[in-house]
């Protein structure tokens, strides 16, 4: 999908797209960050065992931008797909049982956080309806891999997550006045 037009950009492109990503890559092109190296991928399902949409967030060299992440065996087969981060059973995403996330699909230990959840939490979270704090400690959204790398480089995703809630803030409102 490609965006349409310079003050629509974000309608008709699909979240996680190549298109989406690269729309949302170019808000992060200016931004200063701090010196700091994380991927943050998120993986957000329909809560019913429907598909997953999966990008990465990676903040390299004070700089950040989105990748789409392929819906492959690495992560639809790596666990849920509702992005509820539990397997079949009820497990951790791992699919072994013990939780310990050494699942060969999901990147734990070598700088990688992994965060799933539903569309409806990922959308409520994105309006603010609910803080992703809040969302957390109810079960909502688990966290696989690195978590050091939340901790490590808090400053610069709460950059991120600023400039990229206006931009989307800006869309909706530029789209709610009638203009186009």
């Amino acid at each position: 999908m490609t965006c349409r037009g310079e003050r629509h950009r974000f309608a008709g492109v699909e979240i996680g797209s190549e298109g989406w990503c690269a729309a949302m890559s170019e808000v992060l092109a200016g931004l200063e960050l701090p010196e700091v190296q994380a991927t943050v991928e998120q993986r957000i399902g329909d809560g019913n065992g429907g598909p997953v949409v999966a990008y990465r967030l990676v903040i390299d060299s004070g700089r950040a931008h989105l990748e789409p992440v392929p819906l492959d065996a690495g992560t639809a087969a790596s666990g849920s797909s509702d992005g509820s981060g539990r397997d079949g059973d009820g497990n951790g995403r791992d699919g072994d049982g013990d939780g310990d996330g050494d699942d060969p699909g999901i990147s734990d230990g070598d700088g990688v956080v992994v965060m799933s959840q539903s569309r409806e939490t990922a959308e409520a979270v994105r309006r603010g309806e609910m803080g992703a704090l809040a969302a957390l400690q109810a079960g909502l959204i688990t966290v696989s891999g690195d978590v050091r790398v939340l901790i490590a480089a808090s400053e610069a995703l709460a950059l991120v997550n600023t400039a990229l809630g206006q931009a989307l803030t800006d869309e909706e409102a530029s789209g709610s006045n009638g203009g186009g």
